[in-house]
């Protein structure tokens, strides 16, 4: 299944390109300031876009980027350093055809929720 993922607004739109089975959840500070909670994502061994009218990238602490639409602030991605690519799940049109498979830097869970004692946990681990 072809996935594909576009901002709020449409100005940009990409196909994944080898996306993972598993949806990681990310409990950093800097996801949950980049979308208001924790951020699910997916790791990708590339994008390919088909609209990019409006693309930001802001450099984040550690070396990496996060890719946003510059129109309507939708968060779409994040490049580390190494250059592995995590597309943001809730950017995805439609069906993702995959689960929640782990939670990553839970040390840094905020204290308004928690996350299922029977879900995969780590306290540091992914991308920052």
């Amino acid at each position: 299944m072809q996935l594909i993922a576009s901002c709020l607004c449409g100005a940009n739109r990409f196909a994944l390109e080898g996306a993972a089975q598993g949806i990681i959840a990310c409990h950093c500070s800097q996801c949950r300031k980049t979308s208001g909670h924790y951020a699910a994502s997916l790791d990708v061994a590339g994008i390919r876009w088909q609209a990019r009218a409006a693309v930001g990238e802001y450099a984040s602490a550690g070396g990496g980027t996060r890719g946003f639409c510059t129109s309507c602030g939708s968060s779409l991605y994040f490049r580390a350093p190494d250059g592995a690519i995590s597309v943001e799940a809730g950017a995805i049109d439609g069906p993702t055809g995959r689960k929640l498979s782990a939670h990553i830097y839970c040390a840094n869970t905020g204290d308004y929720y928690r996350i299922p004692a029977n879900e995969t946990q780590h306290s540091g681990a992914g991308h920052v």
